[in-house]
């Protein structure tokens, strides 16, 4: 299976629109963090400080990032799977098909308990 990145197309914006977490740590600074970004973190006294700081963070960080097209082969593995050639084995056999009922019902019975 081959998934090939470089046929998406994504939608182009002048905004990027991403997720800040605001987090307040144990000094009662607020720890703020992009959730696409997880490695770009700051930390200020104030909610305002620290979403500006990060805002200044990521247009330094954005300016710096390339995004390319990655394709990937993935290998499968084709060897059969061993427990097909026991399926519908019992499909017509009317013992097992007691048998399955009889388990059902026991099981039907001990879910409602």
């Amino acid at each position: 299976m081959v998934i090939n990145f470089s046929s998406v197309t994504l939608p182009q914006s002048e905004n990027l629109k991403l997720h800040i977490l605001l987090e307040r740590n144990h000094e009662g600074n607020v720890i703020a963090s992009v959730l696409e970004f997880p490695n770009t973190q700051v930390e200020a006294p104030t909610t305002e400080q620290a979403v500006q700081e990060l805002k200044t963070l990521l247009s330094t960080r954005l300016e710096k990032i390339e995004i390319i097209p990655l394709e990937i082969q993935l290998h499968h593995n084709d060897a059969e799977n061993p427990w097909i050639k026991f399926a519908g084995v019992f499909k017509d056999d009317a013992d097992f098909a007691e048998i399955a009922n009889n388990l059902r019902a026991e099981r039907n019975a001990v879910d409602e308990d």
